[in-house]
């Protein structure tokens, strides 16, 4: 989920899909095979997100996810990139636990848990990187059970 902040008042418009009509667009995949990779472009006013996965294929159940999210600002003449917040969750579909591992200042670092089909796994998160010299922001998370 995304929504960029201070671009109009009022609060920010929170996307969590992108739907015919609902002002996203274009969008869609530009390569993808299906299985194993994919990169899709979504175009939101002056953002354009880009999303992108890669399988690595080994172990027990069928390898490592790897995925990304870059959002550049597409509008010219502005001095000051968009302040945008991204939201990830993750959930298992059984009453598995997930523990967060916090590290400095409380940034969350990754998320362990165990399920039945998969056994134990990690859910790591990279710090952001951002161009020049602006810095990306760590918020905050939340946990619920």
């Amino acid at each position: 989920m995304w929504a960029q902040q201070g671009t109009t008042p009022g609060t920010p418009k929170l996307r969590h899909t992108c739907e015919q009509g609902d002002g996203v667009g274009p969008y869609g995949w530009e390569f993808h095979d299906g299985l194993s990779f994919g990169r899709q472009h979504i175009q939101d006013g002056a953002l354009r997100l880009t999303t992108e996965f890669v399988k690595r294929p080994g172990g027990q159940h069928g390898g490592d996810w790897s995925w990304r999210v870059t959002v550049e600002p597409q509008a010219s003449g502005t001095s000051a990139l968009p302040l945008v917040s991204l939201f990830f969750y993750v959930v298992t579909d059984g009453k598995e636990v997930l523990l967060p591992e916090v590290g400095a200042k409380g940034q969350l670092k990754f998320i362990s848990g165990h399920t039945s089909e998969l056994g134990d796994f990690r859910f790591t998160l990279l710090p952001p990187t951002s161009p020049g010299d602006t810095a990306p922001k760590y918020g905050s998370y939340n946990v619920f059970w």
